[in-house]
C-alpha cells in the first residue's frame, strides 16, 4: 500500500500532536508505558514529516528537536544530544533562524544538562535566549518551554 504525500502530512501532524499528549505532562507523572508510546509517536512524526507534502528543513529540524526532547525526558542525554546536534545542523545548513534556531540551542542546553555538562548547558541556554525572535508571541512560547522541566538541576 502506498501512502500519498498529503496523507503523510496529516499523519505527521497527528503523530506530533499525540506525542505532546504525553510529553506535555509533568515528567514525574509519565509512566513507563507512556514513555515508550511517546517515543514511538515522536519517531512516527519524524518518519511522516520526511515524506510529507510541502515538507522542508524546518520540519526536519523540528522533528529532531522533538526526538531530542523525548530522549531528555527518558534521561538519555547521549541520544538526546545526537538529535539536538542534528536540529542545529539543519538550522545552520538551511539558514533557519529565529524560532528554530532558539529551539536548536534549547535542545542542546537540555541535552547537556541531562549529561551533567553544566557549562555547555548554560552556554546553549544563553544562546537560545539570545536568539532574536521577530514575533513577541514566539518569545513567549520559547520562554514557556524553557521554564518547563526537566533541567536536571540547572538553574534557569
Amino acid at each position: 500500500m502506498s501512502i500519498d504525500a498529503a496523507t503523510h502530512r496529516t499523519l505527521a501532524i497527528d503523530a506530533n500532536k499525540s506525542t505532546w499528549e504525553i510529553l506535555g505532562k509533568p515528567v514525574n507523572e509519565i509512566t513507563d508505558v507512556e514513555t515508550e508510546e511517546m517515543t514511538r509517536r515522536a519517531y512516527a512524526a519524524a518518519y511522516h514529516w520526511q515524506r510529507a507534502e510541502g515538507t522542508g528543513p524546518a520540519n526536519e529540524a523540528r522533528a529532531s528537536w522533538l526526538l531530542s526532547r523525548v530522549w531528555v525526558v527518558r534521561n538519555n542525554g547521549e541520544v538526546a544530544l545526537q538529535h539536538a546536534r542534528n536540529c542545529l545542523s539543519v538550522c545552520e545548513s538551511a539558514g533557519l533562524v529565529d524560532f528554530d534556531r532558539a529551539y536548536a540551542h534549547e535542545s542542546l542546553a537540555r541535552s547537556y544538562a541531562c549529561l551533567g555538562d553544566t557549562d555547555q548547558a548554560r552556554t546553549h541556554l544563553l544562546l537560545a535566549r539570545d536568539v532574536h525572535l521577530s514575533d513577541p508571541e514566539d518569545r513567549t512560547i520559547v520562554e514557556s518551554d524553557i521554564s518547563s522541566e526537566p533541567w536536571f538541576g540547572l538553574e534557569l
